[in-house]
């Protein structure tokens, strides 16, 4: 039989290389870590840092030859910035220098109090990964202590501001060293000071992810026409320059990425047409042009039929070109705030992968055709504040997954069709001040996912369809001066036999209750009961029926 001391040294050596036990050294470093880490809900994990072996602790790995640890994930509250003010703070301590052999270290959404980003970060020389975006650190970063992180191929620094906090460097000559760096997220980092901040990026030969976004950047070097010729960061994913008041026109550098599959120039100030060379973009799947100066769109942009999100709200554009219905596999396109005239360009009709259609706030005229029931993806239309006119065409119940529907303040007549009781997912349905004559259709009590209805301001006339009051989800109802008549008491009676459902549990019942209820000059007539009009949910109850 082997002596007791034997056993347990080959029970701690078969531990040792199986990989199942860290560095003892490391693990007291790892304790120290935690140590000044203030724990919150979120980061109740921290408490199984228990035991010897270190290795199997949440948020750590170790190499599996040599144990040591290789990576270090304090993250909380992810996606969720708004904790960031209940977090207690946190200290960083100098310890994490260490772990030499670190190569991932993600200190994201934690608070460090507005502490200076540590120098001691930079004598981790085997990262490849280092994230410490909304940390809640603040200062000048230190380039040179970043600077000796050759291997980074994942550098994010994006944070949150606040009053009492900020981020910046005067430079990104430390990047240089950085040549197999892919991903760099500086977002809300200011760079102001850097007026050569392209010439040091165009150093990144590999870089996939460039976030810039809310930087301060300048535009100077925008326009450099060595770029044309030297231009090293082809292989560009994403670019994220939003946010910047650039104010100037787009760069033809800019059209040499043929790579891009997410463009994000919206709120730039950018200003001139779009060049014809933007057809050179086809691989794009995200172009965010919005709130910028752009006029004319040229046709080649019917090349970019990878396109799925194209925002262009808040711009200049007049028309679009007949190549816009070549974007087949668009699902998102916003094209709210322009100066958009004549009728809804014919192309859009051949979108049929639409999810959300946005045309508020332009000068559209004209009828709303029958190919609008060819987008039955459809579930979010906005045209509120055009000059559309005529009635609305019987195909729209092919929208079976519209949600949310505005016609605002246009220039619809007619009667509403029948087929509006095919929506069955609808939730929001506006079209006050237009024109819409005629009784509402029956099909309006089919609406069983509506919260608000607004047809205020219009010329509708008759009573009130039967089914209306078993709208049991509806929150708001405004049907002020129309022409209604009738009896409201079976709308009122259904609504009341909703809270009745609610308060015995049904799920008929809405969440949140019908807080608006406006009748104001028709020619209703009927009683309010003393149920309904004392509701604790009323924000407002205007029943004047003439």
């Amino acid at each position: 039989m082997l002596p007791l001391f034997l056993v347990s040294l080959l029970i701690s050596l078969a531990i040792t290389i199986n990989g199942k036990s860290c560095i003892d050294t490391e693990r007291q470093a790892l304790l120290s870590i935690k140590s000044g880490i203030q724990l919150s809900n979120n980061q109740s994990w921290l408490y199984a840092w228990t035991g010897h072996d270190c290795c199997n602790w949440p948020g750590v790995a170790c190499n599996n030859v040599t144990s040591h640890v290789i990576k270090l994930d304090l993250r909380q509250y992810p996606n969720d910035f708004f904790y960031y003010y209940d977090m207690p703070p946190s200290k960083l301590d100098s310890s994490l220098s260490q772990l030499h052999h670190l190569k991932h270290l993600d200190l994201s959404s934690n608070n460090f109090n507005n502490s200076p980003i540590p120098d001691f970060i930079g004598s981790l020389s085997n990262l490849e990964y280092l994230n410490l975006s909304s940390a809640g650190f603040s200062g000048v970063i230190p380039h040179e202590a970043l600077g000796n992180l050759s291997n980074l191929h994942v550098l994010d620094i994006n944070y949150y501001i606040s009053e009492d906090s900020f981020l910046s460097t005067d430079n990104l000559h430390w990047l240089s060293g950085m040549t197999r760096l892919q991903h760099l997220d500086l977002t809300n980092v200011d760079l102001s000071m850097v007026s050569d901040w392209l010439h040091h990026i165009n150093m990144l030969p590999s870089v996939l992810v460039l976030k810039l976004s809310n930087a301060y950047l300048q535009a100077g070097g925008m326009h450099d026409a060595t770029l044309l010729h030297h231009l090293n960061f082809t292989s560009l994913r994403v670019l994220d320059l939003s946010d910047n008041s650039l104010n100037t026109t787009l760069p033809d550098w800019l059209f040499q990425l043929r790579g891009l599959i997410h463009l994000d120039l919206s709120y730039c100030d950018l200003y001139g047409n779009l060049p014809v060379s933007i057809g050179n973009l086809s691989k794009l799947r995200t172009l965010l042009l919005d709130t910028n100066h752009f006029g004319v769109i040229p046709e080649s942009l019917g090349n970019l039929t990878e396109l799925v999100s194209f925002g262009l709200s808040a711009n200049m554009i007049t028309k679009l070109p007949d190549s816009i219905g070549r974007l087949h596999k668009l699902e998102k396109f916003v094209l709210s705030g322009n100066q958009l005239k004549g009728r809804i360009s014919q192309g859009i009709w051949e979108l049929t992968n639409l999810q959300l259609l946005d045309l508020s706030l332009n000068m559209l005229e004209g009828e709303i055709p029958e190919a609008f029931g060819n987008l039955k993806l459809l579930q979010y239309f906005d045209a509120d504040g055009n000059k559309l006119s005529g009635k609305l065409p019987e195909t729209i119940g092919n929208l079976v997954h519209l949600q949310f529907l505005d016609l605002s303040k246009n220039a619809i007549s007619g009667k509403l069709p029948e087929s509006l009781g095919n929506l069955g997912q609808l939730q929001t349905m506006k079209m006050p001040s237009n024109g819409i004559t005629g009784p509402l259709p029956e099909s309006t009590g089919k609406l069983s996912s509506l919260r608000e209805l607004d047809l205020s301001q219009n010329n509708i006339t008759g009573t009130l369809p039967k089914g209306m009051g078993n709208l049991c989800k509806l929150q708001s109802l405004n049907l002020d001066n129309n022409s209604i008549s009738g009896d409201i008491n079976d709308l009122v009676d259904g609504l009341s036999k909703c809270r009745e459902n609610k308060q015995n549990g049904s799920e008929s019942g809405s969440k949140d209750g019908l807080s608006t209820l406006s009748f104001g000059n028709n020619k209703l007539n009927g009683t309010i009961s003393t149920s309904i009009a004392t509701w604790s949910m009323w924000t407002s109850l205007i029943t004047r029926c003439n």
